[in-house]
């Protein structure tokens, strides 16, 4: 059965408005999305598009009727080659735009910004809290709950709760909170595939973490749980 005009009309101009659409990728290689096939069901199209990735990258699928208001469709998985296919659905009868982008975990970005101004304006710099973290497999030191004592910026004392035992300085796998920031931050910068971070809603110090490079890699996963921080 022959569809009709219109729809055939409205597939031409919506392959179109995909194809002319340059997507963010990175500064290196912009490219374009495009259409790897559609199927309508009912009043929905559902179209498969292809576009360029990086290995173990995430991407930001956005969606717009007017190029001016854009909503975020979904959040790929990471890629697994150079080239990436989505399923999206939008209603049939009404021509959208799409675009990609490269997903850094810029909510997390925002979110640390904001803690790491918080605990700046605290003006904090001498102070303790119990820290412990988690990992399968590192020290013994990281796994075994510790005091931390900061003094002027400095760490001056780590000492285990378990044993009551003070660690040479030699021994210390701790960090102030600022360093702790930049830990994370760090972490981020090689695009994780998973990073959930909790920061404390008064001083705006982080309060646990976790950390998970690739699902392809085995036990360099890392987390850590930081309470009663007091002056």
């Amino acid at each position: 059965m022959q569809k009709p005009a219109r729809f055939h009309l409205f597939l031409a101009a919506l392959m179109l408005i995909i194809a002319a659409i340059t997507s963010p990728l990175s500064a290196q290689s912009p490219a374009e999305m495009q259409i790897e096939s559609w199927t309508q069901r009912d009043a929905d199209m559902e179209l498969r598009l292809v576009l360029p990735a990086t290995f173990g990258r995430r991407y930001r699928i956005e969606v717009s009727t007017n190029l001016t208001s854009w909503e975020t469709r979904l959040v790929t998985e990471p890629s697994f080659g150079s080239t990436l296919t989505v399923v999206v659905t939008t209603p049939a009868a009404i021509p959208h735009f799409f675009r990609a982008s490269l997903f850094d975990w810029e909510e997390l970005r925002a979110e640390l910004e904001t803690a790491r101004d918080r605990w700046r304006a605290s003006e904090l710099v001498t102070y303790q809290f119990l820290f412990l973290w988690r990992c399968v497999i590192c020290h013994p030191n990281f796994r075994t709950p510790s005091q931390v004592d900061v003094r002027d910026g400095a760490i001056t004392a780590v000492t285990q709760l378990t044993t009551g035992e003070a660690l040479p300085p030699d021994q210390w796998v701790h960090y102030t909170i600022e360093e702790l920031f930049d830990w994370i931050e760090a972490k981020l910068a090689q695009h994780p595939e998973v990073m959930r971070v909790e920061f404390d809603p008064i001083l705006g110090h982080p309060i646990s973490g976790y950390y998970d490079q690739s699902s392809l890699m085995n036990d360099e996963e890392m987390g850590f749980a930081l309470h009663s921080l007091s002056p």
